[in-house]
């Protein structure tokens, strides 16, 4: 004979799907307590299967006496737990008005004590941050944005040359309009990697901490000797295929270089940078190396410096392994 002491649910909690369902019950004359969960989001999982084996192994702690208070205490526990899950991510989108000038297309939502901004590549705009599912994911407990930059997906149209400071100042109205809090936590890849070091070397007081993700770098022999018919070739690639911000940016990259070899160091705050070390055609062992090592003299003068690399995925980690972004996002909200 089987008789249920309790049994509850709690579904559809939060973004990717975490669903806890338990359930206690005595089967001759033996407690059992019966769990499942299920999640799209691989975070999650691994959260909701160490609640089970945690609760799980309580229950088999605790004395017979008391099994039965115990057991409903847990599962009175188990929803409060996964209900820590459930807090609604609302995404706006909005037309940000730079001046007279040109407007940039936002993405923000969630609320926090950090604000987490995120800069993009050359040639994507800040739709990609949504589509790794990291935008998400951190805007649950935190307020999140990201932009289209000038010429790039839905913001104001360009066929002026974008360099390193244009890029900038549009990114410290972005800030200003947007953020919630003095401070921010900027997370760049590539071309939108040395935007946010540009940025926290002017305005260290409006910058919390910094993740770079394959940051572009003047120390990278390839870039350092990029001459004008490769960059002609790029700005002519981009305009093929009527990305005309992308090309605007292209058209200023030897410039950048020179730009960014004058800059002084980082300001002292947390600085993680992720590099890939994945060898390919274009990236042979010895680039790789050259590549890391360049990254390596970010953290100059930096007492917490963290610098990782993977060989899991290739130049675009957030959108390979989401999930090592996401842990170094939340390892800099601390």
């Amino acid at each position: 004979m089987t008789h249920t002491i309790a049994r509850t649910a709690n579904s559809g909690l939060a973004i990717g799907g975490l669903t806890c369902f338990a359930e206690t019950f005595v089967h001759k004359q033996t407690f059992v307590l019966r769990m499942n969960f299920s999640a799209k989001n691989p975070a999650h999982r691994q959260a909701a299967n160490r609640y089970a084996q945690y609760f799980s192994d309580m229950i088999v702690m605790t004395s017979d006496k008391m099994k039965h208070i115990t057991t409903i205490y847990l599962l009175i526990l188990l929803l409060v737990s996964c209900g820590q899950y459930k807090k609604d991510f609302k995404r706006e989108t909005s037309l940000l008005d730079i001046g007279e000038t040109h407007k940039l297309y936002t993405y923000e939502g969630g609320e926090g004590n950090n604000t987490i901004v995120f800069e993009s590549g050359l040639g994507v705009d800040g739709s990609t941050w949504l589509e790794s599912g990291i935008f998400d994911s951190i805007g649950k407990n935190n307020q999140v944005i990201a932009y289209d930059r000038q010429g790039n997906g839905k913001s104001t149209p360009t066929n002026e040359a974008r360099g390193m400071q244009s890029l900038v100042n549009d990114l410290d109205i972005v800030i200003n309009t947007k953020s919630a809090n003095k401070k921010v936590i900027i997370i760049g890849h590539s071309l939108g990697g040395a935007i946010a070091r540009v940025y926290a070397i002017q305005h260290p007081d409006k910058v919390k901490a910094l993740l770079l993700i394959e940051p572009n770098n003047e120390n990278f022999t390839q870039y350092a000797k990029m001459d004008q018919a490769h960059e002609d070739t790029l700005v002519r690639q981009f305009a093929t295929e009527k990305m005309t911000g992308a090309a605007m940016e292209a058209s200023q990259l030897i410039e950048n270089v020179s730009f960014l070899k004058q800059l002084p160091t980082l300001p002292d705050i947390p600085v993680i940078v992720i590099t890939s070390t994945k060898t390919d055609s274009e990236m042979t062992k010895e680039s790789v190396a050259d590549w890391f090592l360049a990254h390596e003299t970010l953290g100059k003068g930096i007492t917490n410096f963290v610098h990782i690399k993977t060989n899991k995925s290739g130049h675009f980690v957030y959108l390979e392994e989401p999930n090592l972004v996401i842990e170094n996002i939340r390892k800099l909200q601390r």
